[in-house]
């Protein structure tokens, strides 16, 4: 079953014929990845665990990427391990308390079932610890009881950590009877056993009072143990008889999240922090950053090839995966295929397929053929991440295309290849004498419907600055007058379905105007997330569902085939076809929206949160799936 939001509910689909639909990846290749692993049986074999996105599998050592089931789609991942013992196996960590934290797959992550000891029990989604002399030894840290299996994990018990909590288990990897513990205790955070968890001692000398959230233990010096308190790396080379602090060179509150071991190598460690990847060749010593080529995404956690010492994988938090052959001082991506980015809005030409544009979480990506995409940055980027409010293609010339976000418009002449901003005229003296001193703004903007020279803008504005919620240009841009009577509010979505048509969205309204933006009337009142309209009807995307007008926005009813399910993006054909994405995959309908057909075969992602119509294909953007497209039934 897959993890529903609370405010989602079953689809209820009036058509009980299937539409088969043959949806094709698209990409863009890359997402947020918490954890990589690798089989150590089979170097070819690896895994990325990706923030609603499910868990990835590579066959070909990185080279391409497969999601070889959904059972975890939409689940916050943190963690994903191969089982040392049986490699097949997976094991997961699920950020959701109050639910079951861990998971496992015992068929290469085709297939994933919750693990529970008892029937009232959940572990938490802190990472298991296996013994290396005996991978079926495996302890799973939680607050209050904790768990072992002597069995890989068929059977459980439970036990205590005397007055503490543990977040983190470390297993000797010469004896498995020497066990770590680390958490929060009343008196001692840290505590150890050499009878297998009979019996524990405190074993945090020089540890502060503060959380263990961390241990590790290299394979060939079972007397070193690394510990992680809060942000601080500290170290132990005496079985836990004593500890000294590790200077990682974090500065204030920046985050330690991972710290990985090179297994050919026990004084390698990899650190992943807040100030970017660590590495220590001196059993943390001394550390330098290292990760050229992951830019400034956050890595949590690298994995090592089995075989080949200084072959190095890396999962970030915006751009995917990662391999690096020197070591991981520099790294080149490896993502092809693994498309589980988070999907914010789609933009494409009417007429065409190409080019597509889509908004993700971690910047504005253009496609030009099937599966190739293109970041933009210049002259759009700001920051860390380039975002715009939208794109809008010109209605009499295919490669003239407009972008616009907050104050600033640009143009491309290219289908969207280079771009120019396009200036923006100031107020004149004799407006600002009047008390106009605020220009258009560009949350929203739309070409008429009719004329090309025609373009309406609208966004925040202030009336004690004579700005207005719409500016309306005849010539292309040159010039602008305020327009826009009637509306209240900040305008952040604008249409022109028809000729002097516009239809504007507010915070919380929907309006409509058929005289040019002049003057507006209120047609529906509530928060919208999408629009789609016509010369006659208009279809909205709600928290409530969809709903839809066939008068001009006169009079409404709720599309009677989707109820009580949020809708978050909505399209409408040329032949008036009507598609819709909610929680629970696309939808259409040839009716006007009183039927509607799944068009859900083959998506294993169906948290749909953008559509859009280019060409002859249909394109959907879902959170944590990047973008998957079809042909338009």
């Amino acid at each position: 079953m897959r993890f529903a939001l609370a405010l989602a509910t079953a689809l209820l689909i009036t058509l009980t014929t299937p539409l088969l639909a043959a949806w094709r990846a698209e990409g863009p290749w890359l997402g947020t990845v918490v954890d990589v692993a690798s089989d150590p049986a089979n170097p070819n074999v690896l895994y990325a665990a990706t923030s609603s996105g499910g868990v990835w599998r590579s066959d070909d050592g990185g080279q391409h990427w497969i999601l070889p089931g959904d059972d975890l789609v939409s689940r916050p991942l943190v963690w994903i391990a191969v089982d040392p013992g049986t490699p097949s196996t997976l094991w997961a960590g699920i950020d959701n308390p109050g639910h079951a934290g861990l998971w496992r797959s015992l068929d290469h992550g085709k297939s994933w079932n919750p693990v529970r000891p008892e029937k009232a029990s959940y572990i938490l989604d802190q990472p298991l610890a296996f013994a290396a002399s005996n991978p079926s030894i495996i302890y799973a840290p939680s607050t209050n009881l904790h768990y072992r299996s002597a069995d890989g994990g068929k059977t459980w018990e439970s036990f205590r950590v005397p007055d503490q909590d543990a977040y983190a288990f470390a297993i000797d990897p010469k004896n498995p009877k020497i066990v770590y513990a680390g958490g929060r205790g009343t008196q001692h955070h840290l505590r150890r056993s050499t009878d297998g968890g009979k019996t524990w001692k405190p074993a945090d000398n020089g540890l502060p009072d503060r959380s263990i959230k961390l241990l590790a233990i290299p394979r060939e010096r079972p007397e070193t143990i690394y510990a992680v308190a809060s942000n601080q790396l500290f170290r132990s080379t005496n079985a836990g008889e004593s500890w000294s602090e590790l200077d990682l060179g974090l500065q204030g509150t920046e985050k330690l999240f991972s710290l990985d071991l090179d297994p050919h190598d026990p004084s390698t460690l990899f650190a992943g922090t807040e100030n970017g990847l660590r590495r220590s060749t001196d059993g943390g010593e001394t550390w330098t950053t290292v990760g050229g080529g992951l830019d400034n995404w956050y890595c949590k956690g690298v994995a090592f090839h089995p075989k080949t010492k200084g072959v190095v994988y890396a999962g970030t938090t915006g751009k995917g995966f990662f391999r690096s052959t020197d070591g991981g001082e520099t790294f080149q991506p490896m993502s092809t295929g693994l498309g589980a980015g988070w999907t914010e809005k789609l933009w494409a030409s009417p007429g065409a397929a190409a080019p597509l544009f889509a908004q993700l979480g971690v910047g504005l990506f253009r496609e030009d053929a099937p599966g190739t995409w293109t970041e933009l940055e210049a002259p759009f980027a700001s920051g860390d991440k380039t975002e715009i409010d939208g794109i809008v293609f010109d209605r009499q010339s295919p490669k003239r295309l407009y972008a616009h976000q907050n104050a600033k418009w640009w143009r491309s002449e290219d289908a969207g290849r280079s771009w120019q901003q396009i200036e923006v005229p100031e107020p004149g003296m004799r407006d600002m004498m009047r008390g106009k001193i605020q220009g258009p703004e560009f949350d929203g903007l739309a070409q008429d419907a009719g004329d090309p020279k025609i373009f309406y803008a609208g966004g925040s504005w202030s009336k004690d600055m004579g700005g207005a919620p719409i500016n309306r240009s005849t010539n292309g841009g040159k010039k602008w007058e305020a327009a826009g009577s009637g509306i209240t509010g900040s305008v952040r979505m604008l249409r022109s379905p028809a000729p002097g048509v516009v239809i504007a969205v507010t915070g919380k309204d929907v309006y409509r105007s058929s005289d040019g933006a002049k003057t507006f009337t209120l047609v529906r009142s509530g928060e919208i997330k999408d629009l789609a309209a016509d010369a006659t009807h208009i279809y909205v995307a709600t928290k409530q569902g969809l709903y839809r007008s066939s008068d001009s926005g006169a009079t409404w009813s709720r599309a009677p085939g989707i109820k009580e399910d949020e809708v978050e993006a909505v399209a409408l054909a040329a032949n008036g076809k009507v598609f819709c994405g909610t929680f629970d995959g696309v939808f259409m309908s040839a009716d006007e929206g009183s039927t509607w057909t799944a068009l859900n075969e083959g998506l294993m992602n169906t948290d749909v949160r953008a559509l859009a119509i280019g060409g002859s294909r249909l394109y959907a953007g879902f959170a944590g799936g990047s973008v998957q497209s079809m042909e338009l039934p």
